[in-house]
C-alpha cells in the first residue's frame, strides 16, 4: 500500500508541484487549501506525512502544528513546513518539525528531504 501524503498549501500552483512530485515517487496524496477543518482532514485521512504551510490566509502554520503535536491521533506523524519564511527554520525545527523547506524549492530538495523520513514502499 502506498504511502499517504498530505498538503496543507494555499497556493495551488505550488499544492500541485508538490502533488506532482510526491506522486512521481508513489505517493498517495491529498490536498488541503485551509487550515480551517485541517484537522478533521487528518485524522479521517491518517497521512504518513504532512507539508504543511506556515503562511494561509485563514490560519497559522506554526499553530496549526502545535495543534497536531497535541492531538492523540495526529502527534506521531512527521511534519515538514514548505514556506517563504526562511527566517523561521530555527523555530520550526525547534518546534519539532522534520524538515524546514524554503520556497523556491526544488524537486531533489523536496523528494531528498521527504524520503530521509519515510521510505516508498515497493
Amino acid at each position: 500500500m502506498p504511502k499517504k501524503v498530505m498538503i496543507l498549501e494555499d497556493d495551488e500552483a505550488t499544492a500541485e508541484l508538490i502533488k506532482f512530485y510526491l506522486q512521481e515517487e508513489g505517493f498517495q496524496v491529498a490536498v488541503a487549501a485551509r487550515g480551517n477543518g485541517f484537522m478533521a482532514r487528518v485524522v479521517e485521512y491518517q497521512p504518513d506525512l504532512i507539508t504543511l504551510d506556515v503562511l494561509l490566509p485563514d490560519a497559522d502554520g506554526f499553530i496549526i502544528f502545535k495543534e497536531l503535536q497535541e492531538n492523540t491521533h495526529t502527534r506521531t506523524i512527521p511534519v515538514i513546513f514548505i514556506t517563504v519564511k526562511d527566517g523561521e527554520k530555527e523555530k520550526g525545527i525547534t518546534m519539532g518539525a522534520s524538515g524546514y523547506i524554503i520556497k523556491p524549492f526544488n524537486e531533489q530538495e523536496l523528494k531528498g528531504t521527504i524520503k530521509s523520513i519515510i521510505d516508498v514502499e515497493e
